[in-house]
């Protein structure tokens, strides 16, 4: 990694931080400036304004995500509906290799106060680089359910993304200062269980 690359790493590292704790509005860029240790100039000379810099950190930080989750969901397809559950749920808590801006876990959090924010901020950058990867997962999914109804699907979906953040969003980074859960892994896997009763009894409603 260059000096430049590096440094632009720090900024988006920093930025990662003050949005998820703060939110967007309550974030300034004086405010990531200080958490990087460099000067407000220096972060409009790279990202331009606020908003560009939340939206080219969401940006760079979809290739690792998706990087990582759809390899761990090749490894799981041919399994059951759990598995490829699963696969996607505890890849960024497992299998997660690039920390230079945040880790797997600090990204889960940053996308989960992501969905509190104006949805005119995030939309494009959601559409462009994290939308595809998730149909690809809930394709993977809703096969193992076809005749689940789509509000059904939609229903059991938002119930899923709920519980999911509640149980990876509490920590350094939580948005509301609960406690940390310990034991992740086995806290998802038991979620994932859940999931699959969920959506059979709605398939079969």
């Amino acid at each position: 990694m260059s000096k430049s690359e590096a440094t632009k790493a720090q900024m988006m590292r920093a930025a990662v931080s003050c949005f998820t704790k703060r939110g967007y509005e309550g974030t300034a860029v004086r405010d990531i400036a200080n958490e990087a240790g460099v000067n407000i100039g220096l972060i409009r000379y790279h990202f331009g304004h606020k908003a560009d810099l939340y939206r080219d950190t969401l940006a760079y930080l979809s290739g690792p995500y998706n990087a990582v989750c759809l390899a761990a969901l090749e490894k799981a397809r041919g399994g059951s509906a759990e598995d490829i559950i699963c696969s996607w749920l505890l890849a960024p808590v497992t299998d997660w290799q690039d920390d230079s801006v945040a880790t797997g876990e600090e990204v889960l959090c940053f996308l989960n106060k992501m969905g509190y924010e104006d949805p005119e901020l995030t939309r494009e950058v959601y559409e462009s680089h994290y939308s595809y990867a998730l149909r690809e997962w809930q394709q993977a999914v809703r096969a193992f359910f076809p005749a689940i109804a789509p509000g059904d699907w939609l229903w059991c979906l938002t119930c899923l993304r709920g519980m999911y953040f509640n149980i990876v969003a509490h920590n350094d980074f939580t948005l509301w200062s609960l406690p940390g859960i310990s034991g992740k892994e086995a806290a998802i896997r038991r979620l994932a269980a859940d999931a699959v009763n969920m959506l059979r009894s709605y398939e079969q409603a």
